[in-house]
């Protein structure tokens, strides 16, 4: 029997990339309601039936808005899962592929940041993501986790079609003293099927992996108005005069050096990236 790669969260914004690249042959692909990764006995039984090779955790709940007055919500599906996803790899000889994120930074640097460095989380979603990193190296025999920034995708909700939605009826207010790395879904996922035949056995790594470039929240809404051709003015705010729960790093740009030497990857600029989003949305390509 072919080995597979099991995609879990498949339903999800980063899921449904991957099921664009991964033939149905060679993976399985388990929404929360076809597996629930927060029962460990569920992920056993499912293994002990199915050949995995790679289990790639795409389930996550990004919304920090949310997990603040939510905590319990976030230790169920970042904390709780992957760690359960991690004993069960173990047990099976898997490789355990996992998705962090760029908050789990303070934002106190002014220098993109590389792996090694502090993490710090500001909120209940980065201070989440940061204990599930330790938890992983911890106890996953083999496990590669990607930091990563800034999500948008032609699927899900997300930053893009928010603004595209707004845009069309209102004038936006965007805050412009918040800097990242934005991330194309499509990109990560083929950037991490390139990686993964090159992982071996028994890995413990953390990797940074977005587009290149960085820019504001209020750079992103720019060209999302531009590439939608919406008729509003966009005007820069600062964080303070967004009323939010959840504190944000005010810079987390990610360098990824460590990843494109590893793996002699070429990363496209992210405004490439989101033009192709964009078109993807315009055209319902899927």
């Amino acid at each position: 029997m072919r080995e597979q790669i099991l995609i879990t969260g498949s339903s999800g914004l980063l899921g449904q990339e991957f099921r664009r690249f991964l033939p149905e042959e060679n993976a399985i692909f388990c929404s929360h309601s076809q597996l629930d990764i927060t029962k460990i006995e569920d992920i056993r039984q499912f293994m002990e039936v199915n050949p995995i090779k790679y289990i790639i955790n795409c389930a996550a709940n990004c919304n920090a808005e949310y997990l603040e007055e939510h905590p319990q919500d976030s230790y169920l599906i970042n904390e709780l899962a992957p760690h359960n996803l991690a004993l069960v790899a173990n047990e099976y000889g898997a490789t355990l592929i996992h998705f962090s994120s760029d908050y789990v930074f303070n934002g106190k640097q002014s220098i993109p940041y590389i792996e090694i460095d502090q993490t710090s989380g500001l909120s209940v979603y980065g201070c989440s993501k940061e204990r599930s990193e330790k938890d992983l190296l911890s106890i996953c025999n083999s496990v590669v986790i990607f930091r990563t920034a800034w999500l948008f995708s032609e699927f899900g909700r997300d930053f893009v079609k928010t603004i595209k939605q707004l845009g069309s009826k209102q004038d936006l207010s965007v805050i412009f003293d918040q800097i990242g790395s934005p991330t194309y879904a499509g990109d990560l996922a083929k950037h991490v099927l390139d990686i993964l035949p090159q992982i071996q056995q028994g890995t413990k790594e953390i990797y940074h992996l977005s587009n290149e470039g960085s820019c504001s929240w209020y750079d992103l809404a720019h060209q999302i108005v531009r590439g939608f051709d919406l008729n509003c003015k966009v005007t820069p705010i600062h964080t303070g005069e967004f009323p939010q729960k959840a504190k944000r790093p005010s810079y987390s740009v990610l360098d990824k050096s460590k990843v494109k030497s590893d793996f002699n990857l070429s990363i496209r600029h992210y405004s490439d990236a989101l033009d192709e989003c964009i078109w993807r949305i315009k055209n319902m390509i899927k």
